[in-house]
C-alpha cells in the first residue's frame, strides 16, 4: 500500500536542470501551452491599434462568451440570457458585401471545432456571413483586413 504525503512548497519550486538539459520545465511548458484565449487576447490588444472611417476598429468589434468554465448556476443564468454553444468567439459587425458581417473563431493549432460549431458556422454561413477559423493572432488579423479591405 502506498503512504500518501502531504504536498509542500518544496514540491512546487522547479529544480536547476544542467545546461542543455531538454527536459520540459513548468516554466517551458506555460510558455509553450498557448490558449484560444491567449490568442484573442492578443489580437484584440492589437486591434486597439487601428482605425476603421476614423474610429477606433475595436468599435466594431466584439467578443461573444460561450466558451470557459463556470458554475451551473451561471451557465443557466447565461443559456436562460439566450447565449448559444457554437458561435463563434468575436464578431465584426461590419457589413461587406456580399456578407452581412464577419464571425471569427479563434483556435490553437491543434484545436477543432466542437460538434456545436460544426452545426452553428454553416447555419452563419447560409444567412451571408462570412465565418473563418483562425489558428493565431496573425491570420485573424490578416482575415480581418481582408474581409474590410484595408491594406497591411
Amino acid at each position: 500500500m502506498r503512504k500518501s504525503r502531504r504536498w509542500n512548497t518544496k514540491d512546487l519550486t522547479a529544480k536547476r536542470q544542467p545546461a542543455g538539459s531538454s527536459r520540459m520545465t513548468a516554466a517551458k511548458y506555460a510558455r509553450s501551452t498557448i490558449e484560444e484565449t491567449d490568442i484573442q487576447q492578443a489580437l484584440i490588444e492589437e486591434l486597439g491599434f487601428y482605425k476603421y472611417q476614423g474610429k477606433p476598429l475595436l468599435d466594431y468589434i466584439y467578443a461573444i462568451p460561450n466558451g470557459g468554465h463556470r458554475s451551473i448556476s451561471v451557465a443557466k443564468r447565461l443559456k436562460a440570457e439566450g447565449v448559444k454553444p457554437g458561435v463563434p468567439d468575436l464578431h465584426c459587425f461590419i457589413a461587406c458585401p456580399p456578407y452581412h458581417s464577419l464571425y471569427i473563431e479563434m483556435k490553437t493549432e491543434r484545436g477543432t471545432l466542437s460538434d456545436h460549431q460544426n452545426e452553428v458556422i454553416p447555419l452563419l454561413r447560409e444567412q451571408g456571413h462570412k465565418v473563418v477559423v483562425c489558428r493565431s493572432q496573425a491570420q485573424a488579423k490578416t482575415e480581418l483586413f481582408k474581409y474590410l479591405g484595408i491594406s497591411q
